[in-house]
């Protein structure tokens, strides 16, 4: 059974002044070092947002620059490549140019050399007659 005379009272007492004491002696300060750091948290929190929205702006800006090199590469190659094309058509045209000329003037040395030979043929083909009617009669 519960007595209750001074004893109880002075354990209560006991008791709100030792509690008492730990409020002041350790709760209080940890509560305080607790404050402390969920502030410094937050500073530090705001200033990594801060960080992160910063390396975010400069990642697209850094992802806008590579898509610019890389559309100026492609338009680039586009380019040297339409020269590239030009150029060779151009140098087989030139080609194609220069082998028809070579044929045209093979042709026409080939026509005169015909003629020619037709026109000394022609002049000898008495020759060649007496000659052969030569042969035939004995």
């Amino acid at each position: 059974m519960i007595n209750i005379d001074i004893t109880l009272l002075i354990q209560v007492v006991n008791f709100l002044v030792a509690l008492a004491i730990i409020n002041y002696l350790i709760i209080r300060p940890v509560r305080g070092a607790m404050a402390r750091r969920r502030a410094q948290n937050d500073v530090l929190r705001g200033d990594a947002d801060t960080l992160e929205g910063e390396a975010g702006l400069k990642l697209d800006g850094y992802n806008a620059r590579i898509a610019k090199a890389r559309a100026d590469v492609s338009a680039l190659r586009k380019s040297m490549k339409a020269a590239a094309d030009e150029a060779a058509q151009a140098r087989l045209n030139e080609a194609g140019d220069k082998a028809r000329s070579l044929h045209l003037a093979a042709a026409d040395r080939i026509r005169e050399e015909s003629a020619e030979a037709r026109r000394e043929l022609d002049g000898r083909v008495g020759d060649f007659v007496q000659v052969a009617l030569k042969s035939m009669l004995g």
